[in-house]
């Protein structure tokens, strides 16, 4: 029996030969390069404890090479910052982050003392403490959270547990930026509330929050004045938010869905918000609050809102065109990026089977449905999904299909972000770039050719059955109406 390309590249660093071959085979576009550092690594005496389990780890992940070098690295500064050796024994994950993430391998070059957050089989999750109100820790508080939540998912527990744990780590971060924009300013914070994947804590690992701001219409004072000082606040913790650092960013703040989007105010009273949404509310903005969640500042306000704004998204009496009207939207949407020329083919989001198909066809249900199914209030797509079994509203064989179609291209988005904290979701198209994503997605193939035809075929069967199920719920309401 042949020995496989992770055994060769194995065997011949053990015995200082060159593992070129065995890297090409194993996928690695750059095998020369790659095997000089691994070579090197794999020699390093202080690296010597444990090699039989991250050697292993670094072939199999996306950058073989570029990790090797990083640990060489690492392992060097820590003893400096530290005092003792690195042992990877106590940190298993960290050759696949290294192997995976160019960013956060740059992020523990520059703290190296950060690795002691990736102790255990799987690294515990983000701290639960109350951050410092304070810009510089919220950054920290942020790249220490996405380093553990990395680590975690590279490790291989469940994927639905690092979208709650993304949610609950930027949440965290929002309470201490708006306590810290409204301690700069001079004024009471407003509410803050979650939109979109955060307001459903299905967050992603590089994503925009989008967020609404409200206040209490009904203080003591001058009312013009408190909205201009609401409207400080939000600047102030969108500024800070977005200013780049020496380690990166805090989030980039969206709040184009708030009340007549960019051309509202950044702020509204409660009064003025439910106006808006009574007087000129459209059906995409129902579909957006459905994703409505509090998350800190004014507790009043909050609770007014939520209370008022629910007859609005969740209507008594069904609607038996909220379905069509969320397809016409999908449609439009999807015209539109055609036209502009995006490859809507390889988009994980928003392409055709994509990511926004799941969302959509859940949101349409809970729109139909949701004014007499208090269970479907949800903004949690998993959890709408769960409700729509459990209330036999979509057969338990489709619910089943959809929700792991939908983690697996959430898993494969965030994977392609993984890499430098950018915000894509496009399905590379080269083939060294896609056998990469399988590495850090944990495709257990050996040869990369085989890594990435396993792949594909997932990409194109995850896609079908999404796609599928969303035309068939299309066709049904339309013979439906027709009846």
């Amino acid at each position: 029996m042949s020995a496989t390309p992770l055994d060769a590249a194995v065997a011949a660093l053990a015995r200082g030969g060159d593992c070129s071959a065995p890297l090409a085979a194993l996928g690695d576009p750059e095998p020369a390069r790659s095997a000089a550092s691994l070579a090197r690594a794999a020699a390093a005496d202080e690296l010597a404890p444990g090699r039989d389990a991250w050697l292993p780890e670094l072939l199999l992940s996306a950058r073989p090479g570029f990790g090797a070098q990083a640990l060489v690295e690492l392992a060097d500064r820590y003893r400096q910052a530290l005092g003792r050796p690195l042992d990877l024994r106590a940190h298993p994950t960290l050759a696949a982050v290294l192997g995976s993430s160019d960013f956060l391998a740059r992020l523990l070059l520059r703290h190296p003392h950060w690795i002691e957050d990736l102790a255990g089989d799987v690294p515990p999750p983000p701290r639960g403490d109350p951050i410092e109100a304070d810009w510089t820790a919220i950054r920290v508080a942020k790249y220490r959270g996405l380093l553990r939540i990395a680590a975690r998912d590279l490790a291989g527990r469940a994927f639905e547990q690092g979208l709650r744990e993304l949610s609950d780590l930027a949440d965290a971060c929002l309470v201490a930026a708006l306590t810290t924009a409204a301690r700069d300013v001079g004024g009471m914070a407003p509410a803050l509330f979650a939109l979109g994947k955060l307001g459903g804590r299905e967050l992603n690992f590089s994503s925009d929050v989008d967020l609404l701001f409200l206040y209490d219409g009904g203080e003591a004072g001058d009312p013009h004045a408190r909205h201009e000082q609401v409207g400080r606040i939000v600047l102030e913790l969108k500024r800070h938010l977005e200013v780049a650092s020496e380690d990166g960013f805090g989030y980039r703040v969206d709040l184009d869905l708030r009340p007549e989007g960019r051309m509202g105010a950044l702020a509204n009273s409660v009064d003025a918000a439910l106006r808006y949404y009574e007087t000129f509310g459209a059906e995409w903005e129902r579909q957006a609050l459905l994703r409505l969640r509090p998350v800190a500042g004014a507790r009043a306000p909050s609770e007014a809102f939520t209370e008022a704004i629910a007859p609005f998204v969740f209507r008594r009496l069904i609607d038996p065109e909220a379905i069509g009207r969320v397809r016409a939207m999908k449609a439009r949407i999807e015209d539109e990026r055609r036209r502009s020329g995006q490859d809507l083919e390889c988009d994980l989001k928003e392409g055709p089977g994509g990511i926004r198909d799941v969302e959509f066809l859940v949101q349409a249900l809970q729109l139909f449905w949701g004014g007499r199914r208090a269970e479907l209030r949800t903004g949690n797509v998993l959890d709408a999904l769960g409700a729509l079994a459990r209330l036999e509203l979509l057969p338990g064989e489709v619910v089943a299909q959809l929700t792991g179609a939908y983690l697996w291209l959430r898993r494969a988005e965030h994977a392609l972000q993984l890499v430098e904290e950018r915000q894509t979701a496009r399905f590379p198209r080269d083939a060294a770039s896609q056998v990469a994503l399988a590495r850090r997605l944990g495709y257990p193939e050996h040869e990369g050719a085989r890594a990435r035809a396993a792949l594909l075929d997932d990409w194109t069967n995850q896609r079908a059955v999404v796609r599928r199920h969303f035309e068939a719920l299309v066709l049904a309401e339309e013979r439906d109406a027709g009846a």
